[in-house]
């Protein structure tokens, strides 16, 4: 017989769910919180935790592979249900080369990646695209793991502000006293 046991393996699980939770995790999990709780999630909340917001390229390239052809049409998918939202598409690069080869091939995945989701039928006065660069990396390495990270498009969900949303309607009063008083005060 090993030295294995069964409340040995359950110890090994105990000790292996109080590790650190990664910071997009515990953003995910504080989102499904407010979410069973009652408080309502932004739409560009919503979409980042439900949907997933990026896809990623290899070096080079601006061609949408498989996994990223399946996140674009569930991007499109939730798009569509939600037709009144615009989006932005962001290009990133991390690749050799000079500063205007990144910013080329970083349109060229935001475009990409337009063209997909217009494909799926998102409308295309909806999608907005910004190309990056290498101005904004999500990690500054040299392993191509690590690197890879910043080939990438990013489809932000914009939801209008207070200063674009429609204007609510004036509330007529009644005219009639009964409807008028003032109402109760309770201490």
């Amino acid at each position: 017989m090993s030295g294995w046991s069964y409340s040995g393996i359950l110890g090994l699980a105990a000790v292996a769910l109080v590790q650190p939770v990664p910071a997009t995790l515990a953003t995910t999990a504080m989102a499904q919180e407010r979410m069973q709780l009652g408080t309502p999630a932004s739409a560009a909340v919503e979409f980042q935790t439900q949907v997933g917001d990026r896809v990623f390229f290899s070096e080079g390239s601006a061609e949408l592979g498989s996994r990223a052809r399946a996140a674009l049409e569930a991007q499109a998918a939730w798009l569509k249900r939600h037709s009144t939202l615009p989006v932005m598409v962001e290009g990133h690069a991390d690749d050799a080369g000079v500063e205007a080869h990144n910013q080329e091939v970083s349109r060229r995945r935001a475009e990409a990646v337009r063209r997909r989701l217009i494909e799926s039928g998102v409308a295309p006065e909806r999608i907005f695209v910004q190309a990056y660069g290498r101005d904004r990396l999500i990690a500054e390495c040299a392993a191509p793991g690590c690197s890879a990270q910043n080939r990438r498009v990013v489809t932000i969900v914009r939801v209008p502000d207070a200063a674009t949303a429609p204007v609510a309607k004036p509330v007529v009063e009644p005219n009639d006293t009964a409807s008028r008083r003032s109402p109760r005060r309770l201490y």
